[in-house]
């Protein structure tokens, strides 16, 4: 009797190595809408933590059977910090009127403490809270942690959802936000 090992995996794809590629690539992919999301990690001071929160635009429904979520953040940020020691995060799906809040959680270096002062917050039912006012929301269990390239992806089972009907969601377009629908 022999034994065989499996094919081996032919070795990765490498992007082209020219000038300007990266550029290329970054404007390409800008064309791509994506929905404007809050990510929260950790525990409200008044629970004994700290909260925290970016703006994201990598989120993935993945599957309804079992409901199943995703989304991509960079390694080296603070946020990843936060979810490294994380058991759940929550997405809130920001509305078209919460653009302000998207380009406050979005701008680079933004202070730790007092980030969300001044943000309505919804307690969650089983993971961190959530946006008041958002068109949805979303509480996810972390159940895979992916490095891929720059970032990690999170994914995990959704605990509790809700949504806002009629209230329409914030879309990133190239440079700039509008909604749909």
């Amino acid at each position: 009797m022999s034994t065989s090992e499996p094919p081996a995996s032919p070795p990765p794809a490498q992007p082209p190595a020219r000038p300007g590629f990266a550029d290329a690539y970054r404007s390409a992919a800008a064309a791509l809408p994506s929905g404007t999301c809050a990510l929260l990690a950790g525990r409200p001071a008044g629970a004994g933590g700290r909260l925290t929160a970016i703006t994201v635009g990598s989120a993935l429904d993945v599957s309804y059977d079992p409901p199943t979520m995703a989304v991509a953040v960079y390694s080296g940020s603070r946020m990843m910090e936060a979810l490294d020691s994380a058991r759940a995060f929550t997405l809130s799906v920001l509305a078209a009127d919460q653009k302000g809040i998207a380009q406050w959680l979005g701008t680079p270096g933004q202070p730790s403490y007092g980030l969300l002062d001044g943000i309505e917050l919804v307690p969650g039912e089983a993971g961190p809270p959530h946006l008041a006012g958002c068109a949805a929301h979303f509480e996810i269990a972390i159940d895979q942690r992916i490095e891929i390239a720059t970032h990690t992806l999170l994914a995990g089972r959704v605990l509790a959802c809700g949504a806002q009907p009629g209230r329409r969601p914030l879309v990133r377009w190239g440079d700039g936000y509008g909604t749909v629908g």
